[in-house]
């Protein structure tokens, strides 16, 4: 529209911007820099992905990942079913302590609900 003068002369709008009325539009405080971990296995961030579109060959709908902090080495399950949870991530630890034969030490989620049964909480208790 401008190029066929439609709109006639634009002028560009210099807007004076005063520390008060940028605080006043901002709704959260940046984040800190996050503590990353010194060693393999010392810190796991673990999410579980689905409902997915398309159904596996062993009927998994469900993405189950964990990742290393350290190496950001990352092993992926697929899941059928999301109470499944529990045992892959038994069976995580139970491989991980037999191959590298380290402990994983702290184990961190988004706190989906998968993650917050009493069994989970009482293994990583026991065992983690």
């Amino acid at each position: 529209m401008v190029k066929e003068g439609l709109l006639g002369l634009l002028t560009q709008v210099r807007q004076l911007r005063c520390e008060p009325c940028l605080a006043s539009r901002a709704i959260k405080k940046p984040f800190g820099k996050a503590s990353r971990a010194l060693s393999s296995l010392e810190l796991f961030h673990s999410n579980i992905c689905g409902l997915l579109n398309v159904v596996a060959h062993n009927g998994a709908i469900y993405i189950l990942t964990l990742i290393d902090d350290f190496q950001r080495y990352g092993y992926v399950y697929l899941l059928s079913h999301r109470h499944k949870t529990l045992d892959v991530f038994k069976c995580f630890v139970a491989e991980v302590k037999t191959i590298l034969e380290r402990r994983v030490k702290t184990f961190r989620t988004h706190c989906g609900r998968e993650y917050l049964s009493d069994v989970l909480k009482g293994y990583c208790e026991e065992k983690v």
